[in-house]
């Protein structure tokens, strides 16, 4: 796997060279070319004249090597002086490039429908915001051939994308016509990310129905589906194009937010301090929009930790009462999983300030701050205005930033710090969460996938029957099962953290962790049926005799009140862990802690 990773380095590396060669060069280097073959067709010609013994004026010798550029004047008898035996070469190819580049230009779209109908294998982009942008970016840096459909002619955007090579249809990417034209069954991914979730959802079933009418023998395509309204979500969720495993079709829904989140705490994770002492994490959310919810959200699911203390969720927003009875209808299991406090105001009210510095000082609590408002500039003074009350204390601050060239920058002498607490941080940042990479997530998906089959096969030796919707192919797995197998492989830092280590590349001449004491597979185990629980009450699980169409299981329960021959289920997953790390290129070290050292982002 890590040879894996040095090859897709390595062709996104070939593929901005590519892309740099291919439209960044030609016409500054054609007019070098011209000055070069002037010059060097003057000097010629004036040896040339001289060694016949021909006086030549200077306007003959300028006129002789304009002449050049048009093949009149090359051909001349005698021993030909090496400047103008090269510039008589050199001079037609910038007439040449210019027809070139014209004729290019009168038959674009001539030229762009012929490399459509030999497209496969490609990437669709439909919507040209900037998110849209970042990602043409991002896949045509790694080499990857792209189209882009956008319905705005005039969109700021299109002439940056052909800049970059992507071929660009304009049109509106529901109608079927404009997806065929596109390629769209052809493609290898297809990313519907416009403005408006219906769109992104239309753009999907025509893509779907497309697939289903060509030669089943073609590759699979890959619909990636940016959904906000999580109704609209649940409804999606239900049709045929993410239902129907057995089609050549994957359809994938995806939320910026929900990836701005899962970066965040990747990077901050809340047990930034040893927890097994019984602290609980407390993060305290300020502004509760789309990304805020994601975050508590996150949390939620990932916020399991030794000693069992449970989470603590503190949100403040001008309008927290009203948001939360929406919070409250969209996830009324929450309270089972944390303990949400929500706050009406500003976190710069001196009460607020206040507060905060008590949740700070508290010594049951590890606390985070995380700033979700609108608007770069309002963001980043809340947080400071947070900094500002808590030091000296060593409370991390993490603000939502758009953009990177933009106040984000001002954060930067912050980033590098081996101590990361006590700062202010920039995460949701555009060109870090709208990216190829973290669109098509793989190698996430490769820990999920070696979970899935280590249990496939653990299930098979004890004669669970294929036909079990659990023991399906990852190709053919139910959409929620996939996504419990990557909440799952979110989960594995997070309980590595809490044993004391860390899993990292190959440390050559390190040993690495192969097997866990039994002390420490049982913390774990705790740890993972707790994450297990959360996952089931955020899907809208209760507790119950056995019935998984009606979401009921009778293992909603605390770990000492679940069966022992359910129990070990949740040993034997923890157990595999070093297996299933070495399966994407990692080994598992011990992290060497000294006293409350933080621990290393990312870790």
């Amino acid at each position: 796997m890590a040879d894996g990773t040095a090859r897709s380095t390595f062709r996104c590396s070939r593929g901005r060279l590519a892309s740099l060669g291919r439209w960044a060069w030609p016409w500054p280097v054609i007019v070098a070319l011209a000055a070069l073959a002037l010059g060097l067709g003057y000097a010629g010609f004036r040896k040339y004249m001289a060694s016949r013994g021909q006086a030549a004026t200077v306007l003959d010798l300028v006129y002789l090597d304009l002449q050049l550029f048009v093949l009149q004047s090359g051909v001349v008898e005698g021993a030909v002086p090496w400047e103008l035996e090269v510039s008589r070469f050199l001079a037609p190819v910038v007439p040449a490039w210019t027809v070139l580049q014209a004729l290019a230009v009168l038959f674009r779209d001539q030229l762009q429908a012929l490399r459509l109908r030999r497209l496969s294998g490609h990437v669709v982009i439909c919507g040209l915001g900037r998110k849209g942008m970042q990602l043409v970016r991002d896949f045509r840096a790694c080499g990857d051939d792209v189209v882009v459909i956008e319905r705005d002619e005039r969109s700021d955007f299109l002439a940056g994308c052909r800049d970059l090579g992507a071929l660009v249809l304009v049109g509106d990417a529901t109608d079927r016509l404009v997806l065929r034209r596109a390629g769209a069954d052809r493609a290898r991914h297809v990313v519907a990310i416009a403005g408006e979730d219906g769109v992104n959802a239309e753009i999907a079933v025509r893509t779907y129905q497309l697939v289903r009418e060509r030669p089943p023998a073609e590759g699979i395509v890959r619909c990636w589906v940016h959904i906000v309204d999580l109704k609209l979500c649940t409804l999606l969720e239900r049709h045929r194009i993410l239902t129907d495993t057995a089609d050549p079709f994957e359809a994938r829904i995806f939320n910026f937010y929900q990836t701005s989140a899962r970066l965040l705490f990747e990077t901050h994770p809340l047990d930034y301090l040893p927890m097994a002492d019984g602290r609980a994490a407390h993060l305290v959310v300020v502004g509760l929009g789309q990304l805020g919810e994601s975050v508590v959200l996150q949390a939620a699911k990932i916020g399991h930790y030794a000693g069992g203390g449970r989470l603590r969720v503190t949100v403040i927003d001008r309008a927290a009462s009203a948001r939360r009875r929406g919070f409250d209808s969209r996830w009324p299991q929450f309270g089972r999983i944390a303990d949400a406090e929500f706050l009406d105001g500003d976190l710069d009210d001196p009460e607020m300030l206040g507060r905060l510095a008590r949740w700070a000082d508290d010594p049951a609590t590890l606390l985070s701050v995380v700033v979700c408002l609108d608007g770069d500039a309002r963001s980043l003074s809340c947080a400071l205005s947070a900094l500002a009350r808590l030091q000296p204390r060593r409370v991390p601050i993490i603000v939502r930033m758009a953009e990177e060239a933009g106040l984000a920058s001002l954060l930067e002498s912050d980033e590098g710090r081996a101590d990361r607490l006590g700062a202010v941080h920039a995460f949701g940042i555009t060109d870090v969460v709208c990216t190829r990479e973290a669109l098509l997530d793989e190698q996430r998906d490769l820990l999920s996938r070696a979970i899935h089959q280590d249990f496939v096969e653990k299930r098979r030796r004890e004669g669970r029957p294929e036909t079990d919707p659990t023991m399906q192919p990852w190709d053919r797995l139910d959409l929620h099962l996939k996504d419990s197998n990557r909440q799952q492989a979110d989960h594995i830092p997070v309980k590595l953290r809490a044993i004391g280590y860390v899993s990292d590349e190959p440390r050559g001449g390190e040993p690495a962790v192969t097997a866990f004491t039994d002390a420490e597979v049982e913390v774990l185990a705790q740890m993972e049926h707790a994450r297990w629980e959360a996952e089931r009450f955020l899907a809208g699980w209760t507790q119950g005799p056995r019935d998984p169409a009606a979401k009921q299981s009778p293992y909603l329960v605390d770990w000492k009140d679940l069966a022992e021959e359910i129990r070990k289920y949740d040993r034997e997953a923890v157990r595999n862990l070093p297996h299933l790390v070495a399966f994407v290129g990692r080994r598992i070290y011990r992290q060497e802690r000294r006293g409350q050292e933080p621990y290393v982002s990312g870790s």
